[in-house]
């Protein structure tokens, strides 16, 4: 008689906990990286009954299982890495191409044709101070927008460093967390139960470095998990191995383990911040900051080479003395000219009867001889030579707006794709592990049937026991 009371407070007792587990998936439908748990059920071992055969005693709950796909969490964590790798190269490459200002008012290519523009002004009236004013404040205008956009450059480096620094900071803390947790987890599952909970914010943190880095997780049988990059463990169970970020190292080694190993990465945030920090594009390398600050050094040094060179050979206004250089670098000379320090020479700011228009020492005043040579170079196609960037002036910038329009548009593609992807695997995912509570409501009144009637069950057994020991007088007892 006993053994019914005791099946139907066993099924009381798993209807509740099959509730209080409906009720956790509703509250956390809304968590990040929450997986949706069921309660794994079966029946209790049967009573045998000799001359009847085995009598159910009821059911039980053996575990709490949460809902998760390991092969979808391996291709989520393998195609997470690409994408935050091209988002941050695609973010970076719009702001170069902002700073460039291509097309706009304030673009190299304006600066340039308001400087040869003044130029040809001049050679029509090269007598008149009034002509030579402009000629040097645009010439002024045209080298400080080179200044600027090499300075500014600098600085983005210089942000892309600080972020880098971050991301490594971000990375030792998120390793040290998981590395807590694989203690808690390891220590709560001893008795062969399972921390849901605890998984999933392990996961979550493993999410969040997957994006930084390209992660491979491997779980053993004893429940030792470790997080590797490219074969090296970043977290091996209990133990962490910490990035260090080396700002003063040689060119591949910015990165390192702490017992100072070289991290190879293969894609992630990390890899595309140091691509854009470090890539100077030599040897098929990505064509980072660097690129573009050698580019503008080489179109600076080159420009101001070709254009001394001629204006050299001329006469000032009413001078006999010639050799004047227009543009020049620090401290008024030309071996040391860069985007960052190119600048109009001490002899032309001062006076701009300086500029060499004329061809003959002390020659006519209308003398434009030499002003027309230098008019004439800018459609020289052997200005720059050697390299990819060759040609004249405007051909130079071209090939440098060219490399940068090319590289944008493939790291917006690849995001794009990318990101598509990841969305897929992301639908997918969350389909499986995701909280659906149309579902979860379904089974909360499954459960609370059950619940009911279990409980009815009671009262039953209840009563009849009540009949036996209290109604039927001693024959009962």
């Amino acid at each position: 008689m006993f053994y019914g009371l005791n099946s139907a407070v066993r099924g009381l007792l798993a209807s509740q906990r099959a509730l209080y587990t409906t009720n956790h998936n509703i509250n956390n439908a809304n968590t990040d990286g929450y997986s949706r748990q069921q309660v794994e059920q079966r029946a209790t071992d049967p009573f045998r009954m000799p001359g009847i055969g085995f009598l159910g005693t009821g059911t039980e709950i053996y575990n709490i299982q949460r809902v998760r796909d390991a092969f979808v969490d391996f291709k989520y964590w393998n195609e997470t890495a690409p994408l935050g790798e091209w988002e941050i190269k695609k973010n970076s490459l719009t702001e170069i191409e902002k700073l460039m200002g291509e097309p706009s008012n304030s673009s190299f290519r304006k600066y340039l044709d308001d400087f040869y523009t003044s130029l040809e002004e001049l050679s029509k009236n090269p007598s008149d101070l009034a002509f030579r004013e402009p000629v040097r404040e645009n010439a002024l205008a045209f080298t400080k927008h080179i200044n600027e956009t090499a300075t500014r450059l600098m600085d983005m480096q210089k942000e892309v460093e600080y972020n880098i620094d971050m991301k490594v900071s971000k990375i030792n803390s998120i390793v040290e967390q998981i590395g807590a947790l694989n203690r808690q987890i390891y220590s709560q599952e001893l008795d062969g139960s399972h921390a849901n909970d605890l998984r999933d914010r392990r996961e979550v943190l493993v999410d969040e470095l997957s994006k930084i880095v390209n992660v491979r997780v491997n779980e053993s049988p004893a429940g030792k998990y470790t997080v590797s990059v490219e074969g090296i463990s970043i977290v091996d169970h209990l133990y962490v191995n910490k990035v260090v970020f080396n700002k003063d190292g040689n060119d591949g080694e910015k990165l390192t383990w702490e017992n100072g190993g070289i991290i190879n990465l293969k894609s992630g945030e990390l890899k595309g911040l140091i691509d854009v920090y470090e890539g100077n594009g030599e040897n098929n390398t990505y064509r980072g900051i660097p690129y573009y600050i050698d580019k503008l050094n080489e179109f600076a040094k080159g420009f101001a080479e070709g254009f001394n060179s001629i204006h050299k050979q001329g006469y000032g206004l009413g001078s006999s003395a010639n050799g004047i250089n227009f543009f020049v670098g620090l401290n008024n000379e030309t071996d040391d000219i860069t985007a960052a320090t190119l600048t109009l020479s001490e002899e032309i700011m001062k006076d701009v009867k300086n500029i060499s228009v004329a061809g003959v020492a002390g020659g006519l005043a209308e003398d434009n001889t030499n002003l027309l040579k230098l008019i004439a170079q800018r459609e020289d196609k052997e200005f720059f030579t050697g390299g990819v960037s060759q040609g004249t002036p405007d051909d130079f910038i071209k090939s440098i707006l060219s490399s940068m329009a090319v590289d944008s548009l493939q790291s917006k593609r690849l995001y794009e794709t990318q990101e598509l992807i990841q969305k897929n695997i992301e639908t997918k995912r969350s389909s499986i592990s995701g909280v659906n509570l149309d579902e979860e409501m379904a089974d909360m009144v499954r459960f609370q049937h059950v619940y009911v009637a279990s409980s009815k069950m009671i009262s039953t057994m209840d009563m009849i026991i009540d009949v036996t020991v209290n109604r039927l007088g001693l024959v009962g007892r």
